[in-house]
């Protein structure tokens, strides 16, 4: 994500993504929401570093067509998200890329959710199957790193 991954401290993260963020702390976790992407780290307890999890793109947020939504870094990158995005954008994508996607088990409600798995940057695309989450063939979230 713009060179970021989820080994940058939270300092390094807002270097590159600028202070505009909200954060969801705990003493043993923290939660960046930089408005499209989220970055998250743990400790072992208060006044510890932080140690990077993964981060997400909440790729759901783009059906509000909010461009302000997205942080202006990736908008001057890549340029305006005018609304969600298809999954078979991005399988596409992908597929002329080279790059495989498995399918793999959601377990929490197969019906609403699937989840693909892209075993060489261990990230995972999870896809709306039903209507609960948004529009069926979206992509809802994008995470990095993951474990099917």
């Amino acid at each position: 994500m713009l060179g970021a991954d989820h080994t940058w401290s939270p300092e390094r993260v807002a270097e590159l993504l600028g202070d505009d963020y909200g954060d969801n702390p705990s003493k043993r976790s923290l939660g960046r929401d930089h408005g499209l992407v989220e970055f998250f780290w743990q400790r072992p307890g208060p006044g510890q570093p932080w140690t990077g999890t993964h981060f997400s793109v909440q790729a759901h947020r783009l059906r509000h067509r909010d461009p302000e939504l997205v942080n202006g870094l990736i908008r001057e990158r890549y340029g305006t998200f005018p609304g969600p995005v298809t999954f078979d954008e991005v399988s596409a994508l992908l597929a002329d890329r080279g790059v495989p996607l498995s399918e793999v088990p959601y377990p929490a409600d197969p019906d609403e959710m699937r989840t693909y798995w892209q075993a060489g940057s261990r990230t995972l695309v999870y896809v709306v199957a039903g209507t609960y989450y948004g529009t069926a063939g979206d992509v809802y979230k994008v995470i990095n790193p993951g474990s099917p």
